[in-house]
């Protein structure tokens, strides 16, 4: 009996000093006083500069989030943006500290890359952009069609995947750059463009008549994505985790980036009070201040406040928010438990 509680004991030593080990990744960013965060090149709604020089998008806010967390101020981040072909060795490398754009979580990815998926902040689905003008209305009308795609991507293998499967002849044409892609279908040497359905809705916008062109609503995938760390570093790989966790479950709790004051110092929610900082130390645990949500949804606010002002109704692409809703508005992100 006593030699079986002090293998207990010993085993939650063991746990408190995981608990405690440093972050090599944590401390690189707190010694040179920013995160550097990499993005894609450039696409409406997830990461773009404007003509200001100003990043924005969804994956933009979840870096300054991450960002707010970590050095408690949004703005100590820099963005490096990255290709398809780049952002594996970019972020293998150390140059950035967090990927954060459009990437699809993959098996393959994860099992021979040395990286983790932290979890699902966009659910994407594969589609294709056409002219108007063409018969075109679905995936399976593009017999002989001449598809334009980023090479190395997942959106090249899905294509490929789908039409061979389906005895459907096609040539895909690849580029380096999803820019490229697009600027060559918008010259006429593709009859269709694949991507993501909320990527299609940004890259129509860079066309030159963008209502000469329709995007297919039946899709060919499902593309979970969210941010990507290296292998290594388990407490970094917690804190980029929960602070994608932390701006869900402040939407589902109803904290806002107009509330967060009034809540962290009257809520009576036990899980709010534990989220906002206010008990339970959880910053600590992570090596954090225990204001880091605080700071995060104060400066750039929850999922839902992002989505809008970046891809939903408050923003130029007006997308819905489908499965990209919480749980308990019958889409599919939710976030584990702040206990």
């Amino acid at each position: 009996m006593l030699a079986g509680l002090a293998a207990l004991a010993g085993i939650a030593g063991q746990a408190s000093a995981q608990q405690l080990a440093p972050s090599p990744t944590l401390d690189a960013i707190r010694a040179r006083g920013h995160l550097e965060c990499g993005v894609h090149l450039g696409i409406p709604g997830f990461s773009f500069a404007n003509d200001k020089g100003e990043w924005l998008g969804l994956d933009v806010d979840y870096c300054r989030a991450l960002a707010a967390a970590v050095l408690g101020d949004a703005s100590k981040v820099r963005f490096t943006p990255t290709s398809v072909q780049q952002r594996w060795p970019v972020l293998q490398s150390g140059q950035v500290d967090v990927l954060a754009r459009a990437t699809t979580i993959t098996f393959s990815r994860n099992a021979t890359l040395g990286v983790n998926f932290q979890g699902i902040n966009f659910y994407e689905g594969q589609s294709f952009i056409v002219r108007t003008a063409s018969s075109a209305r679905r995936p399976a009308d593009l017999e002989n069609a001449s598809i334009c795609v980023a090479s190395g991507s997942t959106d090249d293998r899905t294509a490929a995947d789908y039409f061979r499967e389906r005895n459907i002849k096609v040539s895909i044409v690849g580029f380096q750059k999803n820019d490229d892609a697009i600027a060559a279908y918008d010259a006429g040497r593709c009859d269709s463009y694949t991507a993501g359905l909320a990527i299609l809705s940004g890259q129509r916008t860079k066309l030159k008549n963008p209502a000469e062109h329709t995007i297919m609503t039946e899709t060919i995938s499902n593309d979970p994505q969210g941010p990507v760390t290296r292998w290594g570093d388990e407490r970094w790989q917690a804190i980029v985790r929960w602070v994608m966790n932390g701006v869900v479950a402040a939407e589902n709790l109803g904290i806002t980036s107009r509330n967060v004051d009034d809540l962290r110092a009257n809520s009576r929610n036990a899980e709010i009070r534990r989220l906002l900082g206010a008990d339970g130390g959880f910053g600590a645990m992570l090596g954090l201040s225990n204001d880091w949500l605080f700071n995060a949804i104060k400066q750039v606010g929850n999922y839902g406040e992002s989505y809008e002002r970046t891809l939903g109704k408050a923003s130029p692409l007006g997308l819905e928010r489908g499965q990209n809703q919480l749980w308990t508005r019958g889409g599919l992100l939710f976030s584990p438990p702040f206990q």
